[in-house]
């Protein structure tokens, strides 16, 4: 069953009928009714594995012989069934698509894991609007002598923020601050710490704020840091390179892999001691904001560019 069509900058939406069960955190999709014959179809995106109605559009798809393509952008760092009846249930569901779309590297890695064949992976770039980030040409350079570090997330143990706190506190010189921007569980004991070690105010926390103020203060940070045991990708990344910022970034982030030749990245492990490393890194590298950054290149319009070719009828193959 699909409601009324609805008109949407010259093509036209419609809406499936579902009925969502949850079950703790997890909710789960059924699709009431099927496609309408009449609706023609050239092929379907299917954008999950895990919920029923992603199945169901699965098999509506092989019935009417409609090309079928997937999304898919857990890494093998990410992923949390390796073995077993779910993962078993998840390689399946991929090998039987006719393409797959994958933000990164990364994700490319994990369905070849998956026994998903090179030919029918269509690796994008996963993207934001880089260009409202970009640095503007007339906007002055933090002040100050010291380097400028700043985190940009959930304050919660997956992304392992007491790390970095651990990190900054090794490595700071005169000058040198680390600004948290977000919300957690951890919030508390951070700022407990970072006010017991460190009371000439170099570690500074604000709240979460609105997307639109995140490029202005990225504007006035030197170095990103994302120290994350676990990221399936981590945009704030594409968001401080594409302000001109270095990054220091953890091998477990989806990101990571996509961007180790990029100007001004620095790739760690998770571990204390690595973070430090890279942080030391980058401040001792900083020259300014990073001009033309090679980030700019990825958009959105570009990383749409590869679900079309992955959606096409024959697509062409480089």
């Amino acid at each position: 069953m699909i409601g009324e069509p609805e008109l949407h900058r010259g093509y036209t939406i419609r809406s499936m009928h579902t009925l969502c069960v949850g079950r703790g955190e997890r909710l789960f999709y059924f699709l009431l009714g099927g496609l309408q014959r009449r609706v023609f179809l050239d092929a379907v995106l299917i954008g999950g594995w895990d919920s029923p109605a992603y199945w169901q559009v699965l098999a509506m798809a092989k019935l009417r012989r409609v090309r079928s393509v997937g999304f898919y952008e857990s890494t093998l760092a990410s992923q949390h069934h390796t073995s077993g009846p779910v993962a078993m249930i998840r390689r399946a569901f991929f090998r039987s698509l006719d393409a797959v779309v994958v933000p990164g590297q990364a994700a490319h890695d994990a369905l070849r894991q998956m026994g998903v064949s090179d030919s029918r992976i269509y690796v994008g770039f996963n993207a934001v609007d880089v260009d409202s980030f970009r640095r503007p040409r007339d906007w002055d350079e933090p002040s100050g002598d010291g380097h400028h570090f700043i985190y940009v997330g959930q304050l919660i143990p997956r992304k392992n923020v007491d790390s970095l706190l651990d990190a900054f506190l090794q490595i700071r010189r005169p000058g040198d601050t680390l600004t948290f921007i977000g919300s957690g569980d951890l919030a508390a004991s951070l700022r407990q710490k970072a006010e017991t070690v460190a009371p000439d105010g170099s570690v500074r926390f604000a709240p979460a704020v609105h997307n639109a103020s995140v490029p202005e203060l990225l504007w006035r940070s030197h170095t990103l840091v994302l120290p994350s045991l676990e990221e399936v990708w981590g945009l704030v990344v594409n968001e401080a390179l594409a302000a001109g910022l270095h990054v220091v970034v953890a091998e477990g982030a989806g990101v990571a892999s996509s961007v180790r030749t990029h100007r001004g990245v620095f790739v760690c492990d998770p571990s204390c001691v690595s973070v430090a490393d890279a942080m030391s890194q980058s401040r001792a590298g900083w020259e300014g904001p990073i001009q033309d950054p090679e980030i700019l290149r990825y958009t959105p319009e570009r990383f749409a560019e590869v679900f079309i070719e992955a959606m096409a009828l024959d697509p062409v193959r480089g």
